[in-house]
């Protein structure tokens, strides 16, 4: 579809598992030689394992294709079978169809057969099952007993596990220790390192014909790596989905947006790896233990609340004198100075004998004055209360609580409002890409801030196209109530994905 416009040959992103696109990196050689090691050296058992999309069927088909003519191989790509139909599939593709019906021990029989009369001519025989993490534990355990058919010096036959990590985990189990003894060899495959994305994409359409320098923009090699997080399936995916997208457009080189689109439209969950699935968890422990623990204290300080509320209380403390009018009332437990700020208080509220003897106010004269008089408070709580309250209700009616006309000296005090977050200009810096200037300032490089970023610089035509030195507003505020703070996780300045084309270049 898009192979004339881009000059290919041939679509350099399938899924199928062809060695011709097959990128030879560290981790791919290391685990190639260790099967050439496991099968060449006779060791029996070997495991290749690695998370899905990988590349572990297009690295068989590799070690099928280089293996010699002295090598007998048999492929089993649908392990999801017993024990019985596997032995006979082996023998079929040995070229020794059995008889239909014979039994098990007849059929381990005439394998035996077969694998020594391929010793004797000097060749050998490997069995390499993929998907392998399908196989039930029965047939995993009639595979140990297999591999005992062997010679005094030497296997027989040799078998090469392939899977996902469920396949290290079933070798882990108690009643398969056996196997897990057996196996010489074991490999590990890994997602592409970051560095890696250019040179695997460049690999790929090379292979098929084209020439991939510049194809992609800098920002568009940070979003396929965000997406696939290194997994070559997921990358194939992204990129064969860019390239339709981008000869749709008519355009021959593929941005951030044309990536971004592309990956909408395949609707892949944000976390897939086995690390990210780990860390999700992780936060919704952490949450679900931090809400447990909230709702705890919470009930505790209610009921701490509600206690000091409702239960016995302390004692009460003396008030400060209160200003009314210019004259000074004193606290509860202190003496009234004068006869003048006795009369000071109206006569119909102020409490009487038969009152203060039912509330338990008591007045006594002051040593040395007989014009006054010292109120205290009973030793009761429940009286506390009840005299405070009196006493509050009398003194209420002509002792109004201080406002901005009766009162002096009385400063009105508001919390000052927080500064509104302004907008700030940056300079763009070599390697600088606007998504990695929007993370490092906001946290994250969605949609909705970068149009917001875009109508802050009117200039700003392509979101791809930014220069070093090129001056970036960066609002304050954006919409959802974003503001802009400082990340501490962002990528030093002249650092791309993967290698990628730096601004500028």
């Amino acid at each position: 579809m898009y192979r004339a416009f881009f000059g290919l040959r041939e679509q350099p992103f399938n899924l199928t598992p062809d060695p011709k696109f097959l990128y030879l990196n560290t981790g791919y050689r290391e685990a190639l030689a260790a099967m050439r090691y496991g099968i060449s050296g006779r060791k029996g058992f070997v495991s290749l394992v690695g998370e899905a999309g990988t590349g572990k069927t297009t690295l068989l088909r590799c070690l099928l294709a280089e293996l010699g003519p002295e090598i007998r191989s048999v492929l089993v790509l649908n392990p999801a079978v017993g024990f019985e139909q596997l032995l006979r599939f082996i023998l079929t593709d040995l070229g020794k169809a059995p008889a239909p019906g014979m039994p098990k021990l007849t059929l381990l029989q005439a394998l035996n057969a077969e694998l020594l009369d391929t010793l004797a001519r000097g060749g050998n025989v490997v069995v390499l099952i993929d998907e392998a993490q399908d196989l039930a534990i029965p047939v995993l355990e009639e595979l140990r007993l297999l591999s005992n058919l062997e010679t005094a010096k030497e296997k027989i036959l040799q078998l090469v596990l392939v899977g996902q990590p469920e396949l290290d985990a079933m070798l882990a189990r108690p009643e398969l220790r056996q196997l897990r003894q057996r196996i010489a060899v074991p490999a590990r495959l890994r997602p592409l390192a970051r560095r890696e994305l250019v040179a695997y994409i460049a690999a790929r359409i090379a292979a098929a014909g084209g020439d991939g320098r510049g194809l992609f923009t800098a920002p568009a090699l940070y979003r396929l790596w965000r997406f696939s997080r290194g997994v070559p399936r997921l990358l194939n995916l992204a990129c064969d989905n860019a390239l339709v997208t981008a000869y749709a457009a008519g355009t021959r080189r593929i941005g951030w947006k044309v990536v971004g689109e592309a990956a909408r439209d395949l609707h892949r969950p944000q976390l897939s790896t086995p690390a990210a699935r780990r860390l999700l968890r992780f936060r919704l422990v952490t949450i679900a233990a931090a809400a447990a623990a909230g709702v705890v204290i919470g009930t505790r300080v209610s009921q701490l609340v509600a206690n000091s509320r409702l239960g016995p209380q302390p004692a009460l403390v003396p008030m400060a004198p209160v200003a009314v009018a210019g004259v000074s009332l004193p606290a509860a437990g202190q003496a009234l100075p004068d006869t003048a700020t006795t009369a000071a208080i109206d006569s119909a509220t102020a409490p009487t004998a038969a009152s203060t003897a039912a509330s338990g106010w008591s007045a006594a004269p002051v040593a040395g004055d007989a014009e006054s008089v010292r109120v205290t408070l009973p030793a009761s709580s429940t009286a506390n209360r009840e005299s405070t309250t009196a006493v509050s209700d009398r003194l209420a009616a002509v002792a109004p609580l201080p406002t901005a006309d009766n009162a002096t000296g009385v400063v009105a005090c508001d919390a000052a409002a927080p500064p509104e977050p302004r907008d700030v200009v940056v300079r763009v810096t070599e390697g600088d890409f606007l998504a990695r200037i929007a993370r490092c300032h906001y946290g994250s490089e969605a949609r909705p801030i970068l149009k917001a970023i875009q109508r802050a610089n009117p200039e700003l035509i392509d979101l791809d196209a930014i220069r070093p030195g090129q001056a970036i507003v960066l609002p304050g505020v954006l919409p959802g109530n974003r503001v802009r703070g400082e990340m501490a996780a962002c990528v030093p300045a002249g650092e791309t994905a993967g290698g990628a084309r730096r601004a500028g270049e």
